[in-house]
């Protein structure tokens, strides 16, 4: 070898030291791609022998996986400038592969024959696999190995841009499992994390031959199906799905555990045809499906989306009510049935939006607790109505006050000691507050409610049973409570002709509050007719749009001096 080397070389002792001691492997062929010398480095990169790779053609490096497309344009470079700078994989003698990145340079001769090629290559297949394997975590979850919402979103791209071709249609579909964090809650964390596992092969393996899955975040998987020819063959395969779950359990922990899930189900192009469009739509399925009674699916259709995009705006614009005063208390009289004197108010949060004006309690309160946000609603009433009382008060009008708990409200650790202040910094008269609860907030932890409210009790707070026939409280739970007040629902009286259903409930919540020595207050009363039936049965406090309705603290003291 040492003589084709030295045909090449100036100074051919140099020149044989580099070529003998270089970390780059390096080949010289004649004019015929025939090889005439390889380096000791190129013979470890290869795996080959120089007596194996004298006068052989460098084709024998090759792999198969580099295409065609880049020998061609190596040649044409080659030709045409003398050189060419590229990567290609390689195979070694043992049929490994290989990443290089080579340079080849033609040394050109007066005469064609003795023209050669000198390769430098360097193995650059460790960093390729360190680069394949930080883009391959780029675009795939940890945790699952699916793809991310990265590269789900790109798979699903490309399936668009397929289907603007071919025409047919594509189903995206949106899995979310139900009551998650329940067993999350329950097991544990890393338990969960295989319960997620468990699902994530269960979908690979339905989703193998048909279509793609990917892991959209949490509990949440995304899919899709190419080449749909109806909405039936999508329901059929999400009975397929639902099928494999119900049929076999995901885990086992001490006993089998299955698990359900909701699944929103858009299509392309009908309800989308960018992939943010179809995951959007899918996920706001999804959520209908849930609102349905969950383990169960919902093709999106443009109704959906109204309702949900009302409630982001809600929700957005909730987050700055606080922050920017838009919440206002309002609050209702509470008479005496019999003088029609007034005898207290209910406090009753409102919404004054900037744009939509007096925003209905219905309509944001579910939501400000979904979001976590009726806990400071709650205390800023309180707050805002123990000092509406002082006012009142210190006027003299001996009003007692009526204020909403929420169930999150009333079940904090803290809540006790949360009204007391409240108390001491308002500077009330704690007879002169009430406070409301609805029968399914007592019922949660009977032990517990009793101590916290026997703790407010004593300071001379008051209590009222809200809605009072609606829930599931039985006599020998409230006998346990120190009550009050009983305020009978305002449903019972709505559309009660005085002699129904209807009206015998109230007759028989009536009784019973005077055999338990309780006051009762009926809520809802609009007319002369229902206001004397309450009155015959001897109700003591009636409440509603005949008296009054829910109006400003300055509107009530004009109220007050009229009678009602």
């Amino acid at each position: 070898m040492r003589e084709y080397v030295k045909k090449f070389a100036v100074d051919d002792n140099n020149v044989w030291k580099l070529f003998c001691h270089m970390n780059d492997g390096l080949i010289i062929t004649n004019s015929n791609q025939q090889i005439l010398a390889a380096n000791p480095t190129f013979q470890k990169i290869t795996g080959y022998t120089y007596e194996e790779l004298f006068m052989q053609n460098p084709r024998i490096f090759q792999s198969g996986q580099t295409p065609q497309s880049v020998f061609d344009e190596m040649w044409e470079e080659i030709m045409e400038n003398g050189t060419w700078t590229g990567e290609l994989v390689n195979k070694k003698k043992n049929g490994d592969h290989y990443w290089s990145y080579i340079t080849i340079t033609q040394i050109k001769k007066e005469n064609l024959e003795d023209t050669y090629y000198i390769g430098v290559i360097r193995d650059i297949t460790s960093r390729k696999l360190a680069e394949q394997s930080i883009s391959y975590h780029a675009f795939h979850d940890n945790l699952t190995d699916l793809p991310n919402r990265i590269h789900f979103n790109q798979l699903l791209m490309e399936q668009i841009n397929e289907h603007k071709t071919n025409g047919k249609k594509l189903a995206v579909m949106f899995f979310d499992l139900d009551r998650f964090k329940m067993i999350n809650d329950t097991f544990g964390h890393q338990f969960g994390d295989e319960m997620l596992k468990g699902v994530a092969n269960r979908l690979k393996s339905i989703f193998e031959k048909r279509g793609t899955v990917g892991r959209f975040g949490g509990d949440e998987f995304t899919m899709f199906i190419p080449n749909i020819e109806s909405k039936n063959e999508v329901a059929s395969f999400i009975s397929e799905i639902f099928k494999n779950f119900s049929e076999l359990p995901i885990m086992r922990v001490e006993r089998e555990l299955f698990i359900t899930a909701s699944i929103g189900v858009s299509i392309y192009p009908d309800h989308g045809i960018d992939a943010g469009t179809l995951i959007r739509n899918a996920d706001i399925a999804m959520y209908c499906s849930k609102e349905e009674g969950r383990n169960n699916y919902q093709i999106y259709d443009d109704t959906m989306s109204q309702g949900t995009y009302q409630q982001l705006v809600i929700e957005t614009d909730l987050r700055n009510a606080m922050e920017n005063q838009e919440f206002k208390v309002f609050y209702q009289l509470q008479v005496d049935v019999d003088t029609r004197i007034p005898s207290g108010v209910e406090a009753l949060v409102r919404w004054q939006h900037p744009e939509r004006g007096l925003v209905p309690p219905n309509e944001f309160l579910p939501i400000a607790e979904e979001m976590g946000l009726i806990v400071d609603i709650d205390d800023w009433v309180l707050r805002t109505a123990c000092e509406q009382i002082k006012k009142w008060n210190d006027a003299g009008n001996a009003l007692q006050v009526s204020v909403n708990i929420s169930r999150k409200q009333f079940e904090r650790k803290e809540f006790v000691d949360i009204v007391k202040q409240v108390i001491r910094d308002t500077a009330i008269k704690p007879e002169h507050l009430k406070l409301e609860i609805t029968e399914n907030i007592a019922i949660i932890n009977i032990a517990a409610a009793v101590k916290k409210l026997q703790a407010l009790k004593q300071l001379g707070v008051q209590f009222a049973l809200d809605d009072f026939g609606t829930g599931y409280s039985s006599l020998s739970q409230l006998k346990n409570f120190p009550i009050d007040t009983l305020k009978i629902d305002q449903s019972f009286v709505k559309n009660s002709n005085g002699h129904d259903e209807d009206a015998v409930i109230v007759k028989l919540i009536i009784a019973m509050g005077k055999t338990l020595n309780l006051t009762v207050t009926c809520e809802g009363i609009e007319t002369e007719a229902q206001l004397a039936v309450i009155r015959e049965e001897g109700c003591n406090h009636a409440q509603g749009y005949l008296f009054s309705k829910p109006v400003p603290a300055e509107a009530v003291e004009q109220l007050l001096l009229c009678k009602v």
